[in-house]
C-alpha cells in the first residue's frame, strides 16, 4: 500500500527545515570532533548539538512521509553521526583500552580474570600502544617507571564472560588488533544502527510512528558513546531489544537466553528480566540463569572465586557499597538509611514491573524500571543510560527522555569543571522533575493521542 503523498503548505516547509536542522547537527557534531585545540571539546560538542538533535526530531514528527523513506532518512543520519564519532581517537573515556588489552590476553592462552595488566606475568604482551612511554601518566605501573593507556592497570578486568568473548571476537575480526581503536569503534557504531533498526521494527510490529527512532539514532550522546567511545554496552542493548521483542512474539524461552546473555555483558541488562516473567516466569529465570552459569563456567574452572574481577572495588569505588553515591536521596538522609531507602524504592517498583507488565508489550514496564534505577542510582556515566534510551524509545514514554540525557552531561561537567555530589543532586533532581511533569501531560492526555501514529501518517511501505 502507498503512503499518502506529502502535501500541503506546511509540509513543504517542514521538509527543508528537517534538512537544514538536520545539517546543522551534523556540522556542530563535526566540528567539535575535529576542531583542533577546542577547550573541553566533547562538553561543547554534546551541549551545541543536543538542541538541533531534539528540533530535528520535533520537526520529523510533524513532517508526513512513508515509513520507507522516513526509515531511511533516520538510519542515513545515524550511520553518518557514527562515522564521523570513529573518525577520532575516543574523546572522553579509555574504556576501550582495557577491552582491547583483554582480547590479547586472551588470544596469547590467558584467562582475562587471572592477572591484572601491570602483573610480571603479563609482561611480554605489553606494547606501546597499551603502555606509552610518558612523562606524565594518569595511570602508573611498576611504582612510578611506566605508564599505562588501560585504566586502573592494578586490578582485573571488571567485563563478564559475553562481553569478553565480544572483544576477542573483535580483536579476531581486525586480524590481531590492527587498526588501534578503530575496530571497537566500527562494532560499536554498527551495533547503534542495529538497536535503530531493531526498534524501528518494533515500532512497526505495534503500529507505532517511526519517527521517535531517530531519538536513538540521532542522538550526539548516542554517536559519542558508541561509535567514538566505543563502549560495549551496544551489546547489552541490542540482547535486551531482542529479549524484550522475542517475549512480545510468546518465544519466552529465547527471551531468557538473550536477557541471559545481556547480563553476561553488563550486568545492569539485568533489569528488562523482571518485564519477562509475567507469562512463562520459570522458563525465563531457567534459561537466563542457564547461560550465564554457562558463561562463566570456563573461568571459575580455571581460577576460581576470581572470576569477579574488580566488581566489588568498584562498587566500593563508585560508594554503592557504602550508600554515599544515591544524589537524590544522600541529602536527606544518613548513608544506612539512604541504602535502606535506595532499596525499598527499588524493590517496589519491581513489583510493580510484575505486577502490571503487559507481557505482549514488556518494555512499557522495563522502561519504567530502568528510569527509577538511574534516578536511584545516580550515576555519572553517560553508556549507563543507553538501555533506558532505547527503552524510551521502544515503549514511547519519552517523558523519560530527561533521565536518559542527564548521565552524559553529569559525567562531562563533572569531568571538566570537577563541580561535585550537589551539582549531580541538582541534574538528577532537574530529571525528575521534567520525567514528572511528563508523566503527568502523558496521564492527562486521550491514550489515541499517544499510542497512536500521528494523524495523516502512513506507516505503510
Amino acid at each position: 500500500m502507498r503512503a499518502a503523498s506529502d502535501t500541503g503548505t506546511g509540509s513543504r516547509l517542514l521538509v527543508p527545515a528537517l534538512l537544514a536542522t538536520l545539517g546543522l547537527l551534523v556540522g556542530l557534531y563535526s566540528y567539535g570532533q575535529f576542531a583542533p585545540g577546542l577547550p573541553h571539546h566533547v562538553l561543547w560538542q554534546q551541549s551545541a548539538a543536543i538542541g538541533p538533535f531534539l528540533l530535528a526530531v520535533l520537526l520529523l514528527s510533524r513532517v508526513r512521509m512513508a515509513a520507507g523513506r522516513m526509515l531511511s532518512l533516520i538510519l542515513g543520519v545515524g550511520i553518518a553521526l557514527q562515522i564521523i564519532a570513529l573518525c577520532a581517537p575516543p574523546g572522553s573515556s579509555d574504556d576501550d583500552y582495557r577491552y582491547l588489552w583483554d582480547a590479547k590476553v586472551q588470544l596469547a592462552g590467558i584467562d582475562p580474570y587471572r592477572y591484572a595488566p601491570d602483573a610480571p606475568e603479563l609482561d611480554r604482551l605489553r606494547t606501546p600502544f597499551f603502555f606509552p612511554a610518558q612523562a606524565r601518566c594518569a595511570w602508573p605501573v611498576d611504582d612510578g617507571a611506566g605508564c599505562s593507556a588501560i585504566n586502573r592497570p592494578q586490578v582485573r578486568t571488571v567485563y563478564p564472560p559475553v562481553a569478553e568473548a565480544a572483544f576477542a571476537g573483535i580483536r579476531i575480526a581486525s586480524l590481531g588488533g590492527r587498526g588501534g581503536h578503530l575496530p571497537a569503534q566500527l562494532a560499536a557504531g554498527l551495533g547503534a544502527v542495529a538497536v535503530a533498526w531493531l526498534l524501528a521494527r518494533r515500532a512497526l510490529a505495534r503500529n507505532r510512528p517511526l519517527w521517535p527512532v531517530a531519538l536513538w539514532a540521532w542522538c550526539p550522546l548516542v554517536a559519542t558513546e558508541l561509535g567514538n567511545n566505543a563502549h560495549i554496552d551496544w551489546l547489552g542493548v541490542v540482547l535486551c531489544v531482542l529479549a524484550l521483542s522475542c517475549e512480545a512474539a510468546r518465544r519466552s524461552g529465547l527471551a531468557g537466553l538473550l536477557v541471559g546473555a545481556a547480563i553476561a555483558t553488563k550486568l545492569y541488562p539485568g533489569l528488562v528480566l523482571m518485564s519477562l516473567l509475567r507469562r512463562r516466569p520459570a522458563l525465563v529465570i531457567g534459561c537466563a540463569a542457564g547461560l550465564v552459569a554457562l558463561a562463566y563456567l570456563p573461568h571459575v574452572l580455571a581460577i576460581g572465586p576470581d572470576v569477579l574481577g574488580y566488581l566489588p572495588g568498584y562498587l566500593r569505588e563508585e560508594r554503592y557499597l557504602s550508600g554515599g553515591r544515591f544524589l537524590l536521596l544522600d541529602p536527606w538522609l544518613p548513608n544506612l538509611l539512604a541504602t535502606a531507602a535506595a532499596a525499598l524504592v527499588l524493590g517496589l517498583t519491581a513489583l510493580w514491573v510484575l505486577r502490571h507488565t503487559d507481557p505482549d508489550a514488556p518494555e512499557d514496564s522495563a522502561v519504567v524500571l530502568a528510569g527509577v534505577v538511574l534516578l536511584v542510582s545516580t550515576p555519572s556515566y553517560g553508556w549507563y543510560a543507553l538501555l533506558l534510551l532505547a527503552l524510551t524509545v521502544m515503549s514511547g514514554a519519552l517523558e523519560w527522555l530527561p533521565v536518559a540525557i542527564v548521565p552524559s552531561f553529569f559525567y562531562l561537567i563533572d569531568s571538566d569543571f570537577h563541580l561535585g555530589a550537589a551539582f549531580g543532586t541538582a541534574l538528577y533532581g532537574g530529571a525528575l522533575a521534567l520525567t514528572l511533569v511528563g508523566l503527568a501531560v502523558r496521564r492527562g492526555a486521550p491514550r489515541s493521542a499517544l499510542r497512536s501514529p500521528a494523524a495523516g501518517h502512513s506507516w505503510q511501505s
